[in-house]
């Protein structure tokens, strides 16, 4: 499993996942999207489709591979001595959002009682750059923000790329323009937390 740890005061690590785990993901959630319910009042997203998925991510193929990674992240914290305690992990919440053009994710952090968060790229539109200065295009693009809010990472969204950062961490999504009208930017999020052993 391919991964790259990015330390900007808080730890962000990034995974390459199996495009065919993508591809059966993708497909059980376009077969039972109509039966989801709306994830939305629960969300800062500026976007109509936000779909709750918690009950199916644990039926598709990737959710093993998913619990690796998420192993994998705490594994990493214990390194830097961010994190102690439960290896017993739990998902609390999992939702799809499919963006379209114009939509975006303001500035935010999750609850305080999430421990960590993630965003796993499904589908990604051609965007239009007609930015006049390269450096403005940021368009569709996921941001994080540095631990005094000064200066942002930002992270160019791929099929598969998988990101695990603590739930504390501000991050948000810029809006963009498709080349394809109707074309979306479909991401997979969930929050998880370390469980006491009992």
């Amino acid at each position: 499993m391919k991964s790259q740890t990015n330390i900007f005061g808080r730890v962000v690590k990034r995974y390459d996942l199996s495009l065919d785990l993508i591809e059966d993901l993708n497909s059980i959630y376009e077969k039972q999207k109509k039966e989801l319910g709306s994830f939305g009042p629960r969300l800062a997203g500026r976007l109509e489709s936000e779909l709750e998925f918690t009950h199916l991510i644990g039926k598709t193929k990737i959710s093993k591979h998913i619990v690796d990674c998420m192993n994998d992240y705490i594994e990493t914290l214990e390194k830097v001595n961010l994190f102690k305690g439960s290896k017993n992990l739990e998902i609390l919440s999992c939702w799809i959002n499919d963006m379209r053009e114009g939509e975006y994710n303001p500035p935010h952090t999750h609850h305080n009682n999430t421990g960590f968060s993630t965003v796993l790229f499904l589908k990604i539109p051609e965007f239009i750059n007609d930015a006049k200065d390269p450096h403005k295009f940021k368009d569709g693009q996921l941001g994080f923000a540095d631990m005094d809010g000064t200066h942002s990472t930002w992270v160019e969204p791929e099929v598969g790329h998988f990101y695990i950062f603590q739930a504390n961490h501000s991050h948000y999504v810029m809006p963009f323009k498709t080349k394809i009208k109707g074309d979306i930017r479909r991401s997979l999020s969930f929050n998880f937390i370390q469980k006491n052993d009992q």
